[in-house]
């Protein structure tokens, strides 16, 4: 019963019971209590005052344990409201602790202060529209849709290595190919993963020109990479002076210029070749067996032997031994015979 109503019906009841003694006796009724005489008053107010004190110690009742039920109650929504905090922050990949006013309900949640929640299919008609619009969004990212964290509420909560963070980078690099390009221009802004991404998606989407700045970064891998993008149709920009440009912040070995000697052989005359690799071995002994194959292929053979006979007999072997059977008229291709492994042993 709602206090208000429980004053006016026990107002009501004492009046009630003054009336109805009044109506048996009317008469007056004076007696002394602890040597005090007390006055003479109807026999109807005398009954009508326990009544009164009892039902004024009732309501007092009610108040003092009303006030404590109703804050109890408003702890237990508090602490609702935390469990709802605590599964957003899990949710949004940033758990923390939360303080809770029942001891018990904090221990059955505590695990979630240190962990995230993995999302499976769920219906979410009777989550609340906190929780709701969260997944929506956790959910958008997890599927591989980008989504402009600038517009969402609890993005202003999220570190730059939060994985949510780092898996909407990704996104962003996946939906706009230019993307990659900021991140590589604010390389500090972004977890490495991300900027290793970017590195990856600018050479499967921009050409030599654009990330000539980039070549270092790049490596040695990445830029096989773009030269194994050009084709007839498009040569990317690609031409000696950007070759050099990249190439001066590679460390190249013996192999890494066998497989760019096979890449050059599609994009230069046979001229432009021999003077590119001509100038790597001057500054390069790794440039040779590349420098060797080149000749091999032009059938340049007496060019080949001056070279072996600057070197030692242990050097080249495979080269020695194919100009041999050259020599001998046997029509062996330098591909059918010199590879890796023996050319830069």
């Amino acid at each position: 019963m709602k206090i208000g109503l429980y004053i006016i019906s026990a107002l009501l009841f004492v009046i009630a019971t003054a009336v109805a003694v009044y109506m048996i006796n009317p008469g007056t009724y004076s007696f002394d209590a602890f040597g005090i005489h007390l006055p003479n008053l109807p026999l109807s107010i005398w009954i009508a005052i326990p009544v009164a004190l009892l039902a004024i110690f009732s309501i007092l009742h009610m108040i003092v344990y009303g006030t404590k039920a109703y804050l109890n109650n408003k702890k237990w929504k508090n602490d609702a409201k935390r469990v709802e905090d605590t599964v957003y922050w899990s949710l949004i990949k940033e758990p923390t602790v939360v303080d809770f006013a029942h001891d018990d309900l904090k221990k059955s949640i505590a695990l979630l202060f240190n962990s995230t929640l993995q999302l499976k299919d769920y219906d979410t008609s009777e989550l609340t529209p906190k929780i709701k619009d969260t997944l929506k969004v956790v959910r958008d990212i997890e599927n591989g849709k980008f989504i402009d964290l600038s517009r969402v509420k609890f993005a202003k909560h999220l570190s730059e290595d939060n994985e949510l963070v780092i898996l909407n980078h990704k996104n962003h690099l996946n939906e706009e190919a230019n993307f990659a390009l900021k991140v590589l221009d604010f390389k500090d802004k972004y977890p490495k993963e991300v900027y290793d991404l970017a590195l990856d998606k600018a050479v499967e989407t921009q050409d030599f020109y654009t990330l000539k700045k980039y070549a270092k970064e790049l490596g040695k891998e990445r830029f096989f990479k773009l030269l194994n993008r050009i084709d007839k149709k498009n040569d990317l920009g690609f031409n000696q002076e950007i070759l050099l440009d990249f190439l001066k912040n590679y460390d190249f070995d013996c192999k890494d210029y066998l497989r760019l000697v096979e890449k050059l052989l599609e994009q230069f005359n046979p001229d432009e070749n021999l003077k590119i690799f001509k100038e790597f071995v001057s500054k390069d002994e790794d440039a040779t067996s590349a420098y060797l194959y080149l000749l091999f292929r032009y059938e340049l053979l007496d060019k080949v032997e001056d070279i072996l006979d600057e070197h030692d007999k242990d050097e080249y072997k495979a080269f020695r031994a194919l100009l041999i059977l050259k020599r001998n008229k046997h029509n062996f291709k330098v591909f059918d015979f010199i590879n890796e492994e023996n050319a830069c042993k």
